[in-house]
Parts: C-alpha cells; sequence; structure tokens
C-alpha cells in the first residue's frame, strides 16, 4: 500500500510525490504517469484519490493486488480484473476506489 504526500501545480501536474511508509514501494510519481499515459479519461479520478489522500494520512492511491485481494482494503479483485492488471493495466478497486497495479513477485 502506497501513501503519498503530493504536491499539485496550477497546471495540474504532479510535482512531488513521496511514499511514507517503505523505501521498497514504487515511486507514486511514476505510477500517476504511467496510468495517465495509458488512460487518460481517469484524471479526475486520479486527483480526488490524491485530494483524499492529502485529508487523510491513511488514504491510499494505488495498491498492488496481492493473490486475489486489493491490499489497501483486503477486497477480493475478480479473476478477469486481475488478468487485465497482469497485463499492465489499472483497474480500479470495487470496495475502496484505489487504483491497483500488478506487483511482480520478488525472489
Amino acid at each position: 500500500m502506497i501513501t503519498a504526500q503530493v504536491t499539485m501545480t496550477s497546471k495540474e501536474k504532479i510535482t512531488k510525490a513521496t511514499p511514507t511508509t517503505s523505501k521498497d514501494l514504487p515511486d507514486v510519481e511514476r505510477l500517476c504517469e504511467r496510468l495517465l499515459r495509458q488512460q487518460p479519461q481517469s484524471k479526475a479520478l486520479l486527483e480526488r484519490l490524491l485530494a483524499r489522500s492529502r485529508r487523510t494520512s491513511n488514504q491510499y492511491v494505488f495498491a498492488a493486488v496481492r493473490g486475489n485481494r486489493c491490499s489497501a482494503c483486503n477486497m477480493t479483485v475478480a479473476s478477469a480484473q486481475i488478468q487485465k492488471v497482469k497485463g499492465g493495466e489499472f483497474i480500479n478497486c470495487a470496495q475502496c476506489s484505489v487504483f491497483l497495479y500488478h506487483e511482480p513477485k520478488q525472489r
């Protein structure tokens, strides 16, 4: 799970995103850029999630799919959705709305 402190400029570009839980977490800024490149229609939801994460410290914008569950809320994710995530797409968790991404298993 990733929490972030994000600063938005007047052009709505993400200028700073710092994971606050672990050095091993993916860079939130890089995930935001990848999401907007792949799915530009997701910009409004991304901005709402970023604003929510700034207001409350325990809210997340991105979460990895671990097993068949959202790592933010522990909700089971449908297998068809998991296949999309493994294919590199971002999906939204049906329960908590965060963007889910694939986290390759570390060896």
